[in-house]
């Protein structure tokens, strides 16, 4: 086996990981010397795992590779990756038996500025593959978001993403809600997507606030009728959005205001208290 011309045997050069995409992945905000959310995380990474009939690994296993691979960072940013054992060459998986990695890198220095004033966002071109028994999971194909962040417009913080008929899917690396006549709206994710667990948190921290809530599907138009727009992953809490497309949002808006102060979000708490 040759890597760059050179003999390589490394193991992981025959991973399913690497050959087909065989696996799921989970990144994990490391803050104040604890993964963040990390129940949430866990119980993501087991339901994917089962969804691909792969072996869930040992959750104290993984928390004490995590606690390994930060070190004494106080952040850090830490992908876990879980694919199906090689047993040889071709598609078909042979068995459940499942190998993990652990990735711990720096964290970035969190926008105060994405925070207290909210960011930019275009719609890409890039339609959003559909293959519904792969919907909702975080599986390690993700080249339509590749092809999503090549030529990224300078100023732009973010790009969503629809499907083939033209309904809101999510960010490049984030979901998407709205808010419209008191109304918080997320695109379903029955066809595509990814549910992230920050999504499911929001969708919690509705139901705990009263705060009527909705799972829809969502065409890029009805943003022209949106009061509020925000996106969201597990890294960076709630990011309100100011402007799409020519459409200009207050940033944040209450509803969003409320939803990141209740969220508590380390990066963001000292701005949604301000």
């Amino acid at each position: 086996m040759l890597h760059e011309g050179r003999v390589c045997a490394d193991a992981a050069a025959l991973s399913r990981a690497l050959h087909y995409g065989d696996g799921v992945f989970r990144t994990v905000l490391w803050s104040g010397r604890r993964a963040i959310d990390w129940t949430l995380h866990m119980d993501k990474l087991a339901a994917d795992c089962r969804a691909l009939a792969l072996d869930v690994p040992d959750v104290a296993e993984l928390a004490a590779e995590v606690a390994q691979s930060v070190g004494d960072a106080d952040e850090a940013v830490v992908k876990i990756i879980v694919a199906r054992r090689s047993t040889g060459r071709g598609y078909r998986p042979l068995g459940t038996a499942s190998e993990r990695w652990v990735i711990a890198s720096p964290a970035p220095v969190p926008d105060a500025r994405a925070y207290r004033h909210g960011i930019a966002v275009d719609i890409s071109a890039v339609v959003v593959s559909e293959q519904v028994l792969l919907a909702g999971l975080k599986h390690l194909n993700r080249l339509d978001q590749v092809l999503a962040s090549r030529d990224w417009p300078e100023g732009i913080d973010e790009r969503l993403m629809c499907d083939a008929a033209r309904r809101l899917v999510g960010g490049t690396r984030s979901n998407v809600f709205s808010v419209r006549d008191g109304v918080v709206r997320t695109p379903r994710l029955d066809r595509c997507g990814v549910a992230g667990i920050m999504r499911r948190k929001i969708l919690d921290c509705c139901v705990a606030m009263h705060l009527p809530a909705v799972e829809v599907e969502l065409p890029v138009a009805e943003l022209d009728h949106a009061d509020e727009v925000f996106i969201c992953n597990a890294l960076i809490g709630i990011w309100p959005v100011r402007c799409c497309a020519g459409r200009i949002w207050a940033a944040p808006g209450p509803v969003t205001r409320r939803l990141m102060q209740a969220l508590g979000h380390p990066w963001a708490t000292p701005v949604a208290e301000s």
